[in-house]
């Protein structure tokens, strides 16, 4: 007859046996839930930062269009940009503008105090006399037509308070798009060379081809 005891021992370890497998089994799902919501948290976090930094690229740096009045407010602590909206609100702002092109300056007195407007180039000098007469009337404007920009327009200011009014003027100019060009197409003709190139290596192959053809059909006759 079996020992009583022995087989309560071996039913007792054999229900610990099952109890591990069943813990161990529930711990792998357990971490490969872990482990698939870490992986799919980590890529959607990189594909939100991809299109957020995507779309948050700033175009501030282009040139004024031609097509659109620049319009200044002019403070005795400095002029105020009001329109495109590249410049609206700041004080002093950089005018970015495209050589060769014409402009619309409009400036409004806002404080009452007299004020005029002249662009000037590095020695503050004004250029081709583009400047306006002193105007102190509050709510008044000024329209001030630049025919074309150049490259020695450095900067536009009040006469009356050139130490605070003062703003900086970028010229633009197209050889950008001109070196572009002729980069392009010298790019093209080497590649047409290239072309050329695995033309005649194409051909050179083929005669080697015909050649050996010719030197096999020989050898069988013979």
């Amino acid at each position: 007859m079996s020992d009583p005891k022995l087989n309560r021992r071996k039913f007792v370890t054999a229900a610990g046996t099952a109890t591990a497998l069943v813990i161990a089994g529930c711990a792998d799902e357990s971490g490969d839930e872990s482990n698939g919501d870490g992986n799919g948290g980590g890529n959607g976090g990189n594909g939100m930062d991809d299109g957020a930094g995507n779309g948050d690229e700033e175009t501030d740096d282009e040139p004024l269009d031609p097509s659109e009045t620049i319009e200044l407010g002019a403070e005795v602590q400095a002029w105020m940009g009001q329109a495109p909206d590249q410049i609206a609100d700041e004080e002093n702002p950089t005018l970015i503008l495209q050589e060769g092109e014409s402009y619309q300056f409009t400036w409004e007195n806002l404080d009452g105090q007299e004020h005029n407007i002249e662009i000037v180039d590095d020695n503050d000098e004004v250029v081709d006399d583009y400047s306006t007469d002193n105007m102190s009337e509050e709510g008044e404007t000024q329209d001030l037509e630049v025919d074309e920009i150049t490259s020695e327009m450095a900067e536009y200011v009040c006469r009356p308070h050139e130490s605070t009014m003062r703003g900086e003027i970028q010229v633009e100019s197209g050889n950008g798009e001109e070196n572009g060009e002729e980069e392009n197409g010298e790019e093209n003709g080497t590649g047409s060379e290239n072309g050329d190139e695995m033309e005649n290596g194409e051909e050179e192959n083929g005669s080697e081809t015909e050649n050996g053809d010719e030197n096999d059909s020989e050898d069988d006759e013979m």
